[in-house]
């Protein structure tokens, strides 16, 4: 079973779910499922105050209650409640999960990288404006820009360059204006021997720098390509 929450709200499962037929899940149990992805395990307080802050206490324990039968309704066993507290069920891989796990293997010392390792991407609940998602988006976007950024490095490093540029592209979509991934596009391209699109690179970062804030690359930046180019 596994909970996308990246680029879009997804939840799927394998044949074997015991025998139980998985239904689409109503509005509010979808909030609930990605708030339990985000959160892991929580209480019955924690959850309703968030998911319904202008809610009293009362009002939003009861409107938990509701969105708990219509979840286990849609997809039984989905939510594992004991007690206070309520967790997805062990089995439900969470991309953002995944994400957090990989940037651990990244930086621990003696990872074994097999060259398979793919990041999830996308932005966190994309459209939703929740409090409780917007406070988690910045830190799963950080995330995702470091460990895009290792994983280029990475893959540059092996001499696996088309993978280490799309990874490095990928994080500049995600921020245009992030020096430390442009640069990272620069140094790609000028170990394949692709000068041309190294200076282009250059150029355009610089260009989009000036339009957007009004500020020039850093000089270490620019001098990715001061040895390569004449004048």
């Amino acid at each position: 079973m596994s909970l996308r929450l990246l680029g879009a709200f997804e939840v799927s499962a394998r044949a074997e779910t015991g025998g139980a037929q998985w239904g689409e899940l109503p509005h509010s149990a979808r909030r609930l499922v990605a708030f339990l992805g985000l959160h892991g395990t929580a209480t019955r307080d924690f959850a309703a105050g968030s998911l319904w802050p202008d809610s009293t206490e009362a009002h939003a324990l009861a409107h938990l209650r509701t969105t708990l039968w219509r979840a286990a309704r849609a997809c039984p066993g989905l939510i594992v409640t004991g007690g206070a507290a309520m967790r997805l069920d062990p089995r439900v891989s969470v991309d953002v999960d995944e994400l957090e796990a990989l940037s651990r293997r990244l930086h621990a010392a003696h990872a074994e990288d097999d060259g398979s390792w793919v990041p999830p991407r996308g932005v966190l609940l994309p459209g939703w404006y929740d409090e409780w998602v917007v406070a988690v988006r910045e830190r799963v976007r950080q995330l995702q820009l470091h460990t895009l950024e290792a994983m280029a490095e990475r893959r540059l490093l092996q001499g696996a360059y088309g993978r280490a540029l799309d990874l490095a592209l990928g994080s500049v979509e995600y921020e245009p204006l992030r020096e430390s991934s442009q640069r990272l596009v620069v140094r790609i391209h000028l170990a394949e021997g692709n000068l041309v699109e190294a200076v282009r690179a250059v150029r355009a970062f610089e260009e989009l720098l000036w339009q957007e804030i009004g500020a020039r690359p850093s000089p270490e930046f620019m001098r990715l390509i001061d040895l390569s180019v004449p004048g």
